[in-house]
């Protein structure tokens, strides 16, 4: 999911972020994969902040910003 997710232009990125529940589901299927990828603990700070407040919409607009800066996802590898 995650490499799905990766090859897909910036503005598909951001609609199934900002999407509220799609959002989410996005979010934690792209972190869970990244997890399995590569042990790292950034990764898994990344997944266990969007399991516990994932559900808030700041969140993602942040993770939308930091998209369009780094071209990858916040606390990610």
């Amino acid at each position: 999911m995650e490499k799905w997710f990766s090859k897909l232009d910036f503005l598909s990125q951001a609609i199934l972020i900002v999407i509220p529940f799609i959002g989410y589901l996005v979010e934690i299927g792209v972190r869970v994969f990244a997890v399995i990828r590569l042990h790292s603990k950034k990764n898994i700070a990344g997944l266990v902040i969007f399991v516990l407040l994932g559900w808030a919409l700041l969140l993602n607009i942040i993770d939308v910003f930091v998209l369009s800066r780094t071209d990858d996802l916040m606390l990610i590898e």
